[in-house]
């Protein structure tokens, strides 16, 4: 597992972690171009500028919100924009694409909730794609063990500590996040069918995937106040965004069914 996989000229080189990242992005923009929602929401004629909000807005804000609760987090600009070296939060990029999008979509008169809900459908899997480059640049790195299954770093290069068996916590994710993408997408795109619905699943669904993994994590942060020190920062926003996420659910509940197909 190394954190640079070529070396090309200089400062450039291929780096793992977003190696992952882009394979993970083409991977579900060609599912979505592939779905029957993208003629349903007329998305062609503005969804390379939305693919472009997103990721810029989920980039902002999974390398701001690392940077703010992470040790390893970026000190200055320049590591702030070196995102293919690691150092993300799930949870920012969450944040952030759903703070930005919004007020592109409204622009582009383009159904809010019936766009987020296609967006969170394939989430999972983007997720679940990337967490294999964290495995390899070593962040996200899980506490000391003697599990079978542990990992020990060697690259000098990398984020985690080296020389010592770890929990794999990156592949828990990748592995529940995989669970999650197949729940939703063969299961539950099929009976939640109002606005909002996938939507709230998949941030009760994402959040309680970091809320129990980052139990086996060693690079947590907390709070300096000790009502707040049961849990980590991260596992604290987690429990926000998924009482948010119920509270969404609760709301679609009266709102009017998707048109056109009843199964959308």
């Amino acid at each position: 597992m190394y954190k640079e996989l070529i070396h090309l000229y200089g400062p450039f080189s291929i780096y793992s972690y977003g190696l992952f990242i882009a394979i993970g992005l083409c991977t579900i923009i060609m599912l979505m171009q592939a779905d029957r929602r993208f003629k349903i929401l007329q998305l062609a004629a503005h969804f390379n500028a939305l693919i472009a909000v997103s990721i810029f807005a989920g980039i902002a804000g999974g390398r701001i919100w690392h940077s703010m609760t992470e040790q390893d987090g970026a000190r200055s600009l320049t590591d702030f924009l070196a995102y293919w070296q690691g150092g993300f939060s799930v949870l920012g990029c969450v944040i952030g694409i759903c703070v930005t999008l919004p007020i592109f979509l409204y622009r582009y008169r383009i159904p809010v909730l019936p766009f987020l809900d296609f967006v969170a459908l394939y989430a999972p899997l983007l997720q679940s794609i990337s967490r294999i480059g964290c495995l390899c640049a070593g962040c996200c790195y899980g506490l000391p063990s003697n599990i079978l299954w542990a990992i020990k770093y060697h690259d000098p290069e990398s984020i985690a500590p080296l020389g010592i068996y770890l929990h794999p916590t990156q592949l828990y994710s990748s592995f529940l996040f995989l669970i999650i993408f197949c729940l939703m997408y063969w299961v539950l795109q099929y009976h939640l069918t109002l606005p909002g619905q996938l939507l709230g699943c998949y941030l009760i669904l994402s959040s309680t995937e970091r809320f129990f993994v980052d139990f086996l994590r060693d690079d947590q942060v907390f709070f300096s106040n000790p009502q707040l020190e049961a849990f980590s920062v991260n596992q604290w926003l987690a429990l926000i965004i998924i009482a948010a996420g119920i509270l969404l659910l609760c709301t679609t509940y009266t709102a009017t069914p998707y048109q056109k197909n009843k199964t959308l």
